[in-house]
C-alpha cells in the first residue's frame, strides 16, 4: 500500500486527463463537485475515475465534454475514436472516456457522469507495465 500512494504521489505533478477533467468540470459547475477518488492501478499501468456533476442541460453537458475531450486527445498527439484517444502513429491507446446522463438527487434535476481510464504517466519506463496497460486496454474493449 505505501509503495503504491507513493507511487500515485509522484504522478501528481504531471497533468492528468483526469485532472484536466476534474478543473473542466469544477469550471463548469457553479457548485464546486466533491472530488471524486482516483483508483490507481500501477502494476497494471493505469488510473481511473469518474465524476457526477449536475448541470442544467444534460445534452449540452455531453456535447460539450465531447469536444473538449476530443481538443485534449489531439493536443496529446492522439485520436479519439469509439471513446479511446490513441496515438496512431505508434497505436498506443492514451485514454478511455465516456459520458452519460446520470440520475442524481440534484436541484436542477439534470446530471452527467463522465468515466476516465487513462495510462499512467510514467509507463514508458517499464516495459512490464507498458505491456500490462496494453492487455488491459485490449480487455477494456480497445
Amino acid at each position: 500500500m505505501c509503495a503504491q500512494l507513493s507511487y500515485a504521489q509522484n504522478m501528481i505533478s504531471t497533468p492528468t486527463v483526469i485532472s484536466v477533467t476534474q478543473a473542466y468540470i469544477n469550471h463548469q459547475t457553479k457548485m464546486r463537485q466533491p472530488q471524486q477518488n482516483i483508483i490507481y492501478h500501477p502494476t497494471l499501468g493505469y488510473m481511473e475515475y469518474q465524476q457526477i456533476w449536475c448541470n442544467n442541460d444534460q445534452q449540452q453537458a455531453i456535447t460539450n465534454y465531447q469536444r473538449f475531450i476530443a481538443d485534449i486527445c489531439l493536443k496529446r498527439g492522439g485520436k479519439l475514436t469509439n471513446n479511446w484517444c490513441v496515438i496512431s502513429k505508434i497505436r498506443q491507446p492514451l485514454f478511455y472516456t465516456d459520458v452519460s446522463d446520470y440520475d442524481a438527487n440534484c436541484t436542477t434535476n439534470h446530471a452527467t457522469i463522465v468515466q476516465i481510464i487513462e495510462v499512467l504517466p510514467m509507463i514508458n519506463k517499464d516495459p512490464i507495465i507498458a505491456k500490462a496497460w496494453l492487455q488491459t486496454a485490449q480487455s477494456l474493449g480497445y
